[in-house]
């Protein structure tokens, strides 16, 4: 199980590489992740490579215009909690709580 959760947080790493940053706003690493601390919000193995990389998968999916758990298996889609997504947009990906155009 410890294996596939590795595997799953190396993946969502790639995803988001592969997916790249867009928008206008600036990642703001450091505030995310003080921010998750703070408020103890958690994912897997609480790395914080491992809350950036499903931080910045979870604003590519909201980029494009997804559901922000897309991408994930059951396991690791059970792990993805809304404060999580809510962190994510207040200081990864702050465009995202614009809405459409």
């Amino acid at each position: 199980m410890k294996r596939i959760a590795k595997a799953l947080s190396a993946g969502a790493a790639a995803a988001g590489l592969l997916l790249g940053t867009a928008g206008v706003a600036q990642a703001d690493d450091a505030s995310y992740l003080r921010y998750t601390d703070e408020h103890g919000i958690t994912y897997y193995d609480n790395a914080p490579s491992s809350r950036l990389a499903v931080g910045r998968v979870i604003c590519d999916n909201l980029r494009f215009g997804g559901d922000p758990r897309a991408g994930f298996n059951f396991v690791s889609n059970a792990m993805v909690s809304q404060p999580l997504i809510d962190a994510a947009q207040r200081e990864l990906c702050p465009e995202t709580l614009e809405g459409p155009k």
